[in-house]
């Protein structure tokens, strides 16, 4: 959450602050300033702090600044104002991002301020202006249906894009289309890596692009964002000796994410207790918990299918019998896919990636196998298997990039002896992380030895989360 400075006067900075205040206010922490009580929050929240005095008194002001403010505006009618502000930020701090509203009297240290945007209030009139004007292009902003299919995201330090290259980033339902970097235009190539503070515009279903923006932004905490935002269980009640086991894992899972939704789908019910059960369970009745049971359909591929038009899904959780009878309609989805095992969930301590043969799979998955270990206080390993010691070096380097980008450490463990399989088979409380891919069950057992994810479905009683190669 980012600490922004906000310092107001006029008209245009009351619409900015009662904007911000109706649909923004829990984005960020807000540090109001004013003269004018009336632009000030009426009501006091945990996500900001209001001051009234006169912001060109550069002492009262400099008694609020802190080195945790990352962005500051300033919204006011008089030019000498603005300048007096600036300099008063400008001297408390040179890493301020100070955007203003308005002109400054030019000089040097405002030609070479980096950290200064200045929004001049004529060149915004005229760009609206001539969105209506006939036969001249518009700019990216002005154009397309409106409906935000358009959208231009900066990259902080720390985002899980960052230092990517664009073509492992699997784009469905949006493409990256123009990266801006040091006011260069660079159209995206395969090979174009992302770095800290590129803008990115992107384009595609407005939806989908807020849950990109959503991930970009954040460090952790995101997953199953940006494939859904719903959590669901399905749950078959012909086979009901694991329904409280299930229950338990399921909820314990959910209480680890944030800002999500769970759903619980039973069906085929076959007795009265197993209903009480559901029922009476203290855990089922929260604003974001839902669940129902089926009693007309039978077949769990015709209740998926009516779900995913009814709801956001981004993680699906199954125990591991229907896991086994229903796989190939599963990976078809395309949806990320936790299958439980033998280890209760909140028994792990590890979670587990076996390089695959093709790394850029690796580096697919990674920020998902950070966020989601992260988010359930998992370690990481990574294992790395050849029998010619020819190891993925490349796959390697990148997670030990990826491991300082969220501060969270992963253990690397080569062989050249050891089969992936019997070694995951000998991990206990380890939850296998792996790539869900479509093609892994179209060809035979016997056929595909050597492949690892073929191999891993076979593996019943180990817990593994399949994450999609797209998004």
């Amino acid at each position: 959450m980012r600490k922004v400075l906000l310092i107001l006067d006029g008209i245009v900075a009351k619409e900015f602050a009662t904007t911000i205040m109706n649909k923004y206010f829990d984005e960020n922490y807000y540090i109001f300033v004013s003269i004018d009580k009336d632009l000030l929050p009426k009501n006091t929240t945990e996500y900001h702090e209001s001051y009234q005095f006169d912001p060109c008194s550069s002492r009262k002001l400099k008694e609020i600044l802190s080195p945790q403010i990352t962005d500051c505006y300033i919204i006011t009618e008089q030019k000498e104002d603005r300048e007096i502000i600036y300099n008063t930020l400008r001297a408390y701090s040179k890493n301020f991002q100070i955007t203003i509203l308005g002109e400054l009297t030019p000089s040097k240290e405002i030609k070479e301020d980096k950290q200064l945007n200045l929004i001049s209030k004529s060149n915004v009139l005229s760009a609206k202006l001539f969105e209506k004007f006939p036969n001249v292009p518009r700019t990216a902003k002005y154009i397309g249906l409106g409906q935000g299919e358009i959208m231009q995201i900066s990259v902080p330090f720390g985002s899980p894009y960052a230092y990517r290259s664009v073509g492992v980033i699997k784009q469905k339902k949006w493409k990256i289309a123009v990266i801006y970097r040091n006011n260069e235009v660079i159209l995206p190539k395969y090979s174009t890596t992302i770095f800290p503070n590129d803008s990115l515009l992107l384009v595609g279903n407005p939806t989908t692009l807020w849950d990109i923006y959503h991930r970009i932004k954040e460090e952790i905490g995101q997953f199953p964002t940006p494939f859904g935002r719903d959590v669901v269980l399905y749950f078959n009640l012909l086979k009901p000796k694991a329904l409280e086991i299930c229950l338990e894992q399921t909820l314990w899972l959910f209480s680890k994410f944030k800002n999500k939704r769970l759903h619980l789908c039973f069906y085929n019910p076959s007795s009265l207790q197993d209903l009480e059960t559901i029922k009476n369970h203290p855990d089922l009745n929260k604003d974001n918990i839902s669940w129902h049971i089926e009693f007309y359909e039978t077949s769990l591929k015709n209740i998926i299918l009516r779900d995913k038009n009814n709801k956001n899904i981004g993680l699906i959780l199954i125990d591991k019998n229907i896991f086994e009878s229903h796989k190939n309609f599963l990976f078809d989805l395309g949806i990320p896919l936790l299958k439980f095992g033998n280890s209760p969930l909140n028994s792990l301590t590890h979670s587990a990636v076996i390089i695959p043969k093709k790394t850029e799979e690796a580096e697919k998955i990674s920020s998902v196998v950070f966020d989601f270990s992260t988010q359930m206080g998992l370690k990481i390993l990574l294992y790395d298997f050849d029998p010619d010691k020819n190891y993925h070096e490349q796959a390697a380097d990148y997670y030990h990039h990826i491991e300082k980008v969220f501060d969270k450490k992963i253990e690397l463990i080569k062989s050249d002896t050891l089969n992936p399989i019997i070694w995951l088979n000998r991990q206990e409380q380890t939850l296998q992380i792996l790539p869900l891919k479509k093609e892994t069950l179209q060809k035979p057992l016997w056929f595909s030895l050597t492949e690892i994810e073929n191999l891993s479905t076979h593996l019943p009683n180990v817990p593994q989360l399949f994450i999609p190669l797209s998004v």
